[in-house]
């Protein structure tokens, strides 16, 4: 299991005692063992390394750790709460969707998870835009990634006028306040 805890720069890594795993970890720079809590630690910035390290190990990842990097960029640019919470819900969301790391996904993943949301969760043209603007914001400008750009907006649903019957029409209209003007 590979998770952030407590200092977020520091990713947390628990496994059953295996010496072929601590050879693995220890190919990774700067990794610590922490014989109290009994994990392994290394720096976020070595994240890559330690899972090129378990390649072929099928390893447990918390979707969080992605998206540390996405909330430290939301929070630098002074995103509201709301628009933090919903990019990272998206986001998040969109990884469980999808079983890949963010390294692993294709603009059909994306695809995939749109037409998810459009016909499964019936989501709104909002909300599918919404969802496409957190996706390329972690893809675009935090993982620099430019295949997310192909995605195309959805149309905006349609929503029909409200019409009043006859008598609703004329309920209204003599509820309408009369001008003294004279």
């Amino acid at each position: 299991m590979i998770r952030i805890e407590g200092d977020k720069d520091v990713v947390i890594v628990k496994f059953p005692y295996n010496l072929d795993y601590i050879a693995k970890i220890k190919t990774v720079k700067g990794y610590r063992w922490h014989p109290d809590r009994k994990y392994w630690s290394i720096p976020y910035s070595e994240l890559k390394n330690l899972l090129s390290a378990f390649d072929g190990e099928k390893v447990e990842v918390d979707t969080s750790i992605w998206l540390y990097k996405l909330e430290k960029e939301l929070m630098a640019r002074k995103y509201s709460r709301r628009t933090v919470k919903l990019y990272l819900h998206y986001n998040e969301e969109f990884l469980r969707f999808s079983r890949k790391t963010p390294y692993q996904i294709s603009n059909d993943d994306v695809r995939d998870y749109l037409y998810h949301l459009a016909e499964k969760k019936n989501a709104s043209a909002s909300t599918l835009n919404i969802a496409i603007n957190a996706l390329k914001f972690y893809y675009g400008e935090v993982l620099k990634r430019k295949f997310v750009y192909e995605i195309k907006r959805p149309k905006k649903d349609k929503k029909l006028p409200v019409v009043l019957s006859q008598e609703e029409f004329q309920g209204f209209y003599h509820r309408l306040p009369t001008s003294n003007t004279g």
